[in-house]
């Protein structure tokens, strides 16, 4: 049981990592899309594209900071809506 014990702590601790690690990827990323966002104005027709990847690391990181979400019959959902 404690082999178990260790793994089940080591993997916690490895997920935990990612998870910070990620975080801060996608806070770069975030910081570095409002940068050309203020340089630019992404509020014209060519913005489109960068405005939906802005918005698709937004939703990402709620989703790595809330464990994923679930769809109504409780399985694990990538559900951007």
């Amino acid at each position: 049981m404690e082999i178990m014990d260790d793994y089940d702590a080591g993997f916690k601790a490895g997920k935990e990592f990612a998870q910070v690690k990620i975080l801060d990827l996608m806070d770069e990323v975030i910081d570095e899309y409002r940068t050309h966002a203020r340089a630019e104005k992404m509020d014209s027709e060519s913005s489109k594209i960068p405005k939906a990847q802005f918005n698709a690391v937004l939703f990402i990181k709620h989703w790595v900071l809330n464990d994923g979400l679930t769809d109504e019959e409780g399985n694990r959902a990538c559900l951007v809506w």
